[in-house]
């Protein structure tokens, strides 16, 4: 399995479906956490920033 299809959003389940497995959930988690985690320090940076101007 390719880097790319981990990478990939997985669909909605459809009836009968399995799920899918849980590094890919745990992958998009943390993707997310981290995303949320740099837009909030680097919008805090440039508050803090624009404070000394």
């Amino acid at each position: 399995m390719a880097l790319r299809d981990w990478l990939e959003p997985a669909p909605p389940l459809e009836a009968g479906e399995a799920e899918p497995p849980l590094t890919r959930k745990l992958l998009w988690f943390g993707g997310l956490m981290l995303a949320g985690v740099c837009v909030v320090a680097g919008s805090a940076y440039v508050l803090r920033t624009l404070l000394f101007l």
